[in-house]
């Protein structure tokens, strides 16, 4: 969690960050494009107002009076006609009826407003359509040659030249509305367009702005916040092009020795520092063909385009770690960079991306195994792991139908060849593989989560028959059980003696195996996780002992009942040089910690002399005095040995 808050030494403050003018000048944009927009809005209402006056002023009132005018014309025209015989009845009728009808229209609700600005002209239609109703039985009356016709006349002419002055008046006083209108639309219409204008162009300002950081964002995104290299989706992006179009290229995972490690010891703000200095240099020693990318926090990957050749690939790795020989001084503390490095080719490796990084990391962990300087993938990587792969798969069926063996080594007191131990060791004959031993058989299960359950099944298996062995030994003979890296954690102990209660059987009869490297891991935390399983009545030995990682402070202070030296310290001890002064140094330290020692490996009687030198009584382990049983032989051994 506290690597997650972290700040970065070279970017803190600025990645991810916008710069304080540009949020400035964002917001002056923003205002811009408010008050443009505003002012835009207020430009079109007055446009909608002038639209709302324009309305009131249309051309149906001066074409109404128009038609009344030119009507009225024609009726009189056709009164003279009529006197003079020269259209008939029906004809004079139809014109008067279309005069009739004129004046209703503008006395309409239609018109009503805007003739109610100008009295003078609605008291003149008023008074021809009187005029007009008035006239009807003289109308209807009239006949040729008679003298009403001049009645007709003298009541309706008068009214002509006034509704021509008002028709006239009207057009001229229009046309100069539409002029003043005119010229107010083009100015609006001017505001309008400089306004729309300056909003697209405040608006397109804004949008590059923002563009512009959408695509600084996009970047940072590609990049690792701490050192600033290509992170793992720009390594895809420029991966993926090359592979579809077949160029072959090579990839080198490259990490620092012991870099997780120096977290712990100098902190994160140091490391940092150190990882910033190396792919610095990293970036100074690249080639023009070269690209260099960081898809994780601890490590980096090179693409070399073209470069196929195992001396190509071994002159570029030769150059990286010239390049990071030179001492690096991070906050007074003096760094010697020695990088590890995995090697994959393509397309001679893998032909995707996903398979070419992936082993690419696996030859890196290979690397780190065999602690090597560096490790070029090879296909027996795939088949190895593939074997693993299924016999984690077919091992819980195997569990199931007993196709596990047990085997037990016994553990014997020198001399008299007492048996006071067995220690419980398995094997798998598996039907595409062959025999697994126990070395692989652990080893799989701790890497795939499967070493519970094989160490219960092998504790439920020995403590069926543990009761019987027992009544054969004179001794109170226990059982010795490795437990897995995945398996020693608090509360372990409490798993082991469910089954051992099943069984009837004492924790005093359980001995655990604890590795020395998984023991001096975390010296602490084991010693809490060894407590608990000694208050628990279970004894405890030390296996693998000597193998350099314990101190002897720690040591004294674990709740251990044994230690158990690792086999390679027997080797060779029947003759007198290095490998006897080793062991008389292992002896004399646990006499020293006042712990029994368990010699294993002990295969030949040479060694058994030497070691009856050293120290007796012995405990021992190996051909010499008990080779491995199978469980249905462990009785008849019992009764030979066990209790002599």
């Amino acid at each position: 969690m506290k690597r997650i808050f972290a700040s970065y030494p070279h970017i803190d403050g600025q990645y991810g960050r916008v710069h304080p003018f540009k949020l400035a000048l964002g917001g002056m944009l923003l205002l811009g494009i408010v008050w443009l927009g505003s002012h835009a809005t207020h430009t079109l209402m007055n446009i909608r107002q002038h639209n709302a006056l324009l309305e009131q002023r249309t051309y149906e009132v001066p074409w109404s009076l128009m038609q009344l005018q030119l009507e009225m014309g024609r009726f009189l025209d056709a009164v003279r006609l009529r006197h003079a015989d020269a259209i008939t009845q029906e004809e004079f009728m139809l014109r008067y009826d279309i005069l009739w009808s004129r004046t209703p229209i503008l006395l309409s609700n239609q018109f009503k407003n805007t003739l109610s600005e100008r009295p003078d002209l609605w008291l003149l239609i008023r008074q021809i359509d009187t005029r007009v109703h008035e006239l009807e039985p003289s109308v209807q009356a009239l006949q040729p040659g008679a003298a009403d016709y001049l009645l007709i006349l003298t009541e309706l002419s008068p009214y002509l030249e006034p509704l021509s002055r008002t028709v006239t008046a009207t057009m001229h006083d229009n046309v100069r509305f539409y002029a003043e209108y005119d010229q107010a639309y083009r100015k609006l219409g001017k505001q309008l367009y400089h306004q729309i204008i300056g909003l697209f162009i405040v608006l397109g300002l804004l949008l590059l702005l923002l563009f512009r950081e959408l695509r600084r964002y996009w970047q940072l995104q590609q990049q690792d916040p701490l050192t600033g290299l290509p992170n793992r989706f720009a390594l895809q992006r420029h991966l993926t092009p090359m592979i579809e179009q077949a160029v072959p290229f090579s990839v080198t995972v490259l990490e620092l020795k012991d870099f997780t490690e120096y977290h712990h010891r100098f902190g994160f703000k140091v490391i940092d520092s150190l990882l910033q200095e190396c792919c610095l240099r990293l970036q100074h020693s690249l080639q023009p063909h070269e690209f260099i990318a960081q898809p994780d926090q601890n490590g980096v990957m090179i693409v070399a385009r073209g470069v196929v050749e195992l001396e190509e690939v071994r002159a570029q790795m030769s150059r990286f770690r010239q390049a990071l020989a030179e001492k690096a001084v991070i906050d007074a503390h003096n760094f010697y960079m020695e990088p590890i490095m995995g090697v994959v080719l393509y397309p001679a490796d893998a032909d995707n991306l996903v398979d070419l990084l992936a082993r690419g990391e696996l030859a890196l962990e290979l690397c780190k195994k065999n602690k090597s300087p560096y490790v070029f993938f090879d296909p027996s990587l795939l088949k190895e792991m593939s074997r693993r792969q299924q016999l984690a798969k077919d091992l819980p069926a195997a569990l199931d139908s007993g196709s596990l063996s047990l085997q037990l080594q016994p553990v014997v007191e020198w001399p008299g060849r007492q048996c006071i131990g067995l220690q419980v060791l398995m094997s798998w004959h598996h039907p595409s593989f062959g025999v697994i031993s126990t070395t692989e058989l652990l080893r799989v299960t701790e890497q795939y989560q499967r070493s519970e359950s094989l160490t219960l099944w092998a504790l439920r298996s020995v403590c069926a028959q543990l009761t019987t062995w027992q009544r054969y030994s004179s001794a109170s003979l226990f059982i010795s059980l490795k437990i897995p890296t995945a398996l020693f954690r608090a509360g372990v102990e409490q798993s082991l003696l469910q089954v051992l209660e099943s069984y009837a059987v004492s924790p005093e009869s359980l001995v655990l195996e604890i590795s020395e490297n998984v023991a001096m891991k975390d010296p602490r935390e084991s010693m809490i996780i060894m407590e608990g399983i000694r208050a628990a009545g279970i004894r405890i030995i030390m296996s693998e002992f000597g193998s350099g990682c314990s101190a002897l402070g720690y040591l004294s202070q674990l709740p251990l009942n044994w230690l158990q030296l690792d086999p390679t310290f027997c080797s060779g001890i029947e003759h007198e040089g290095g490998p006897r002064r080793q062991l008389e140094t292992l002896v004399a330290m646990g006499q020293l910690l006042q712990l029994p020692i368990i010699h294993c490996g002990v295969d030949h009687p040479a060694e058994l002399a030497v070691l009856e030198t050293l120290a007796s009584p012995l405990l021992v382990q190996g051909d010499t005095v008990g080779e491995i049983l199978l469980a249905t032989e462990v009785r008849a051994w019992l009764e030979q040995y066990g209790q002599q």
